[in-house]
């Protein structure tokens, strides 16, 4: 028989031998054969493993074992398919070929098998006598010179890209052939596509050359070692593996075990760069933009480059999971620092679980994962060098609530660790940010804005205007690296741990049980410098603040462990603990709600706990704040105002009422307490100077042993009145940049506060009878009338 070597198959002996001649060996010939026919038998053990090829790869996600027809016949049990006759009769024909001489056989007989030899293609074909017009497409069907039709029996549903041609070498373009057997297996109705160990070189072009993916059917590789590799100076292209969002929907894919490789380094004639009109030069790996159940798993992307490496965005899709993958960015040529983002999801009821994404110095990777619209979480994934690890945005498809959860992921290196962002009108709520670990890189990358949960603090277009509600924040572990060092290009309003500075509605917020550790500016930073928008409903309890505000910043305002602006409606800020450790006091506020700042209605700040080494760490709060800590705006003296005996450096600031509770009193002159109007430090302050440069908010002087911060001062030359918001040995921090230079030593005094008395205790002593009185006594009875009037300070003459 021509088309190759005959062998039988019995349950016996495992050895291979060699039939020649054209008579072929058939079952009743067993009897004769004797030892020789023993020699040439293959038994079903061996059998079953020259099949299962692929087997560990389809028992490891969940394939059934089973053998089909590949040439659209009905499928078959292993016994009946192969053995033609069940285990009894388990000895049909078999016959090793290649696939040259399968296409060169003019004799095809039905009932035996041909074991192709051709490597990377082996496997049995039967004849299929029936057919006469399947064309041939090398894995599954070939085509002899006389028309005979073999068809190739499939193990698991698993179908090779190198029964179809592909190389795997590293070096033939493979993408076409792995195209021709996603086709053929979608013909086939679905199935798995099998990448066995190779590198299998691609050369997407444009968007006029990828790999189109197809509905059911899977692909599958053997781990690392199954290598998809951008061919050398490809040059721009639109993606690996992907369809336009116009194309028909793509339905239950898997993508498993393989290693994408874009060769960023040997591509050099790429150019990526998000400023150009055309979207063909992005370099996706994976990309679907209508899609449904879509699994992307166990795969390592290494290394990437592209502007999305895996990207399945349309809001209104639904079902998709990446689970498991390791993604490695390296820059590749085009526009320096061009954005780019490795996993990008977009769309209702998706997973991304468990991956690893690394980008050494450098490289300048800024996302590594992208949660839109929602009915999502992302949880356990580790990142190492990406600016930011997640993030999260609502779409027009997000409806009353996105329904996000980040949880338990770590992320290091970074410096918008996990940022919202409201997308256009449409609010983000319902988010749950918690567990999660988190170290900023903000020194060392020297970006403009800095951070570690909330909402992403720079430009976007004037139609974003969505705001933030119902958002928890909880349990998670952020640590700023310290920064010493003043550099141009940082803008303080929008560095902070957590925060939300954006001018829109912020609403139902809660932050509770973080920890943030050496916050440059802002620990926790809620309002917008031009107070749009109202701050409702926040909840700030039980974190702990350490070394906020060490940073030495050009506007103090924002040095705070806790800062709250613009209109704030009803917000407890409650049981936090806020420390500096420094040996010199660096931070500014511990907790600052300040009236320059906002209004602030039902609002209380209690139970806080604050504490450094020296100084610093202000509580300044507005007047309306509920509060019960010990800085209160209802004071008492025991002496009036403008007695000699009030204590020098007593300090009151703005909105205080005090009390006068001396025993001494003066019917109806002595006041019963003052109302503080503007700050100010009563008492006398001798031999101590000054000097500061213009516009600086430091201020030297020959000895601070009796200053205090919050204490108010006046330096001579200017006549600059500024409040103490922290000592450091002898150098001051004070409230306002100094108007004037004070270049040579000028005399500090206290500047007392400016007040009104305002009730008063006993009462007058009776007027006498005037009656009878003369013009002149009546003159004195009147001046004293007005004298009195002006003691109660209802006339000012």
């Amino acid at each position: 028989m021509s088309g190759g070597d005959r062998m039988m198959m019995a349950d016996g002996n495992d050895s291979e031998g060699k039939w020649e001649g054209t008579v072929p060996l058939r079952q009743s010939d067993k009897a004769t054969a004797g030892a020789e026919a023993a020699e040439r038998t293959m038994s079903r053990r061996k059998l079953l493993a020259a099949l299962g090829a692929a087997g560990a790869a389809a028992v490891a996600y969940g394939t059934t074992l089973s053998i089909v027809n590949a040439g659209g016949g009905s499928p078959g049990s292993v016994t009946s398919t192969t053995y033609a006759g069940g285990e009894a009769a388990c000895c049909g024909d078999f016959v090793k070929s290649s696939i040259a001489s399968l296409r060169s056989n003019s004799s095809p007989e039905d009932g035996v098998l041909y074991y192709v030899t051709d490597p990377g293609q082996e496997g049995f074909f039967r004849y299929d006598s029936a057919d006469s017009s399947t064309s041939d497409n090398t894995g599954l069907v070939l085509v002899s010179s006389t028309g005979a039709r073999f068809k190739r029996i499939v193990e698991n549903s698993l179908y090779s890209v190198k029964w179809f041609g592909a190389k795997g070498d590293g070096s033939t373009d493979d993408l076409d052939v792995i195209q021709k057997a996603i086709d053929e297996v979608f013909a086939l109705g679905g199935g798995t596509v099998f990448f066995p160990k190779g590198t299998y070189i691609v050369a997407p072009y444009m968007q006029t050359r990828r790999i189109v993916p197809k509905s059911n059917v899977n692909l599958l590789g053997e781990g690392p070692n199954s290598v998809i590799k951008v061919k050398d100076d490809a040059g721009d292209y639109w993606t690996i593996i992907g369809n336009f969002q116009t194309w028909p929907k793509v339905s239950n894919v898997s993508i498993r075990g393989l290693r994408f490789d874009q060769n960023p380094t040997g591509n050099t004639t790429c150019n990526i760069d998000h400023r150009r009109t055309d979207y063909y030069w992005t370099q996706y790996c994976i990309s679907l933009f209508d899609y449904e159940n879509i699994v992307v798993e166990d795969c390592l992307f290494d290394p990437i480059c592209g502007w999305n490496t895996v990207v399945l965005n349309n809001p209104a899709s639904v079902g998709a999971s990446v689970n498991n993958c390791t993604f490695h960015f390296v820059h590749a040529r085009g526009y320096d620092g061009y954005d780019n983002s490795a996993v990008y999801m977009n769309g209702k009821r998706h997973t991304v679980t468990n991956c690893r994404f690394y980008a050494a110095p450098g490289e300048k990777a800024m996302g590594a994962i992208e949660t839109h619209t929602g009915q999502s979480v992302v949880s356990g994934n580790v990142s190492d060098g990406y600016v930011t690890g997640v993030h999260i945005q609502s779409s027009e498809q997000s409806g009353e609530h996105a329904d996000i959860t980040v949880t338990g992921n770590t992320f290091t290196n970074a410096v918008h660790a996990i940022q919202f962002w409201p997308y256009k009108q449409y609010p983000l709520k319902n988010v749950t940010v918690s567990g999660n670990t988190i170290s900023l890189a903000n020194a060392a990358k020297a970006r403009t804005m800095m951070v570690g949960i909330g909402a992403f603090p720079g430009y976007l277009p004037p139609d974003h205007t969505g705001s933030f509600e119902n958002i928890a924040i909880v349990g998670n572990t952020i640590t700023c690296e310290e920064e010493w060092t003043k550099r141009g290009n940082l803008l303080e309003a929008f560095c902070y741990g957590i925060g939300f500075v954006r001018e829109t509605d912020v609403r139902n917020i809660v932050i509770s049980d973080n920890i943030i550790k050496n916050a440059p500016i802002t620990g926790i930073h809620i309002g917008n410098t031009n107070k749009i928008g109202t701050m409702a409903n926040l909840q700030i309890t039980d974190n702990v603040i350490i070394n906020a505000g060490h940073y030495p910043a050009g506007n103090e305002a924002y040095k705070a462990a806790i800062l709250l602006r613009s209109t704030v409606e009803g917000a407890v800020v409650s049981g936090n603990s806020i420390r500096e450790t420094y040996e010199t006091s660096q931070g500014l506020y511990s907790i600052r709600l300040n009236a320059a700042d906002g209004t602030f209605t039902n609002v209380e700040v209690s139970d806080n706990r604050i504490t450094s080494k020296q100084g610093g760490l202000w509580l300044d709060l507005h007047g309306s704040v509920k509060t019960d800590a010990a800085d209160k705006y209802l004071k008492y003296t025991p002496v009036n105002f403008d007695d000699p005996l009030l204590e020098s450096g007593t300090t009151y600031q703005a909105g205080t009422v005090v009390l006068a509770v001396g025993n001494t009193v003066d019917p109806g002159k002595s006041p019963a307490g003052y109302r503080i109007v503007g700050g100010g430090t009563f008492g006398v302050l001798a031999g101590v100077t000054a000097t500061g440069a213009v516009g600086s908010y430091k201020v030297s002087v020959n000895d601070a042993s009796a200053l205090k911060v919050g204490q108010w001062i006046r330096i001579a030359t200017g006549n600059q009145v500024r409040r103490i918001n922290r000592i450091a040995g002898t150098e001051l921090r004070v409230n306002a940049p100094l108007s004037a230079a004070v270049t040579v030593p000028s005399a500090v005094s206290f500047s007392p506060p400016a007040y009104y008395a305002i009730g008063h205790t006993g009462s007058l002593p009776a007027l006498a009878d005037t009656s009878g009185s003369t013009l002149t006594e009546l003159e004195d009875e009147m001046n004293r009338l007005k004298q009195a009037m002006r003691d109660f300070g209802m006339i000012q003459t």
